[in-house]
């Protein structure tokens, strides 16, 4: 992922299914690839296999591969997707880089969209609660609550009693936030959330480097590059800018080694 980018994902539900979500994203690639669908492959076992899509660009110009392809997977994930099947996909695009393509040999893959973008969504989600923890509304559904308790009790509180209450109650959920924003500032970041934050970017680079090492990458939309392949962190390609000039090419490794083609 472009870490300090905004990564442009659709709102949960926006396609009913894979194949639409492919559909849509495939449209788009056909600018700048050709795009085989549905390739079958066969495991080293000798199982079959089929992959979602296999895209050739239709400029090769600049791309270090002298016959540059590359397989893409798509998954549907919900919001609240368990851990076991977001990783579960992963381990299966994993297994597609030892399988041999019909008409292709052995590719890398790249996920669509990244099994990592729930990190970043998370923060945000974070981010928007605390948010509205300190916000004027949140002071007001205090005055609401206030309120509500001394209706059950068959009192009528005055709006000075009601607000001296509820401000209360207001300060006490700020100061619950008073330690962990001053350990904040103390580790140097400016608040909670910047820390969050930067500790699940910490997580997402890891894991997208080591994916990187298993020849697997994403293919996703940020805010500045259009629709981009990165692999262990570094671009590959993108709508905007082409292909990038990087030392190895899009086939698996064998091991450790850097592939030259």
């Amino acid at each position: 992922m472009r870490y300090g980018q905004k990564a442009l994902l659709p709102e949960p539900g926006t396609f009913p299914d894979e194949k639409a979500l492919a559909t849509f994203v495939l449209s788009k690639m056909d600018q700048w690839f050709h795009v085989e669908e549905q390739v079958p492959g066969r495991y080293w076992t000798g199982e079959e296999a089929r992959i979602d899509a296999v895209l050739k660009p239709r400029d090769t110009s600049g791309w270090h591969d002298a016959d540059p392809a590359f397989g893409v997977e798509f998954k549907n994930l919900t919001p609240n997707a368990s851990t076991g099947k977001r990783y579960g996909w992963v381990a299966q695009v994993v297994g597609y880089t030892h399988c041999q393509w019909r008409g292709y040999d052995r590719l890398g893959i790249f996920l669509c969209p990244s099994p990592l973008s729930w990190l970043l969504s998370r923060a945000d989600e974070i981010a928007t609660l605390r948010q509205r923890q300190i916000s004027p509304e949140m002071l007001e559904e205090e005055r609401w609550r206030v309120r509500e308790y001394g209706r059950r009790f068959g009192k009528e509180y005055s709006d000075a009693y009601v607000d001296s209450e509820a401000l209360l109650a207001h300060r006490r959920r700020l100061g619950e936030l008073t330690y962990e924003e001053f350990t904040a500032r103390a580790d140097g970041y400016a608040n909670a959330d910047a820390r969050e934050r930067a500790h699940d970017l910490r997580m997402a680079k890891e894991l997208t480097h080591l994916l990187g090492q298993l020849s697997v990458g994403e293919l996703m939309p940020y805010e500045d590059s259009g629709w981009t392949l990165m692999r262990a962190g570094s671009r590959l390609w993108s709508e905007r800018e082409g292909a990038a000039k990087v030392s190895y090419g899009l086939r698996p490794r064998i091991g450790s080694e850097r592939r030259r083609g």
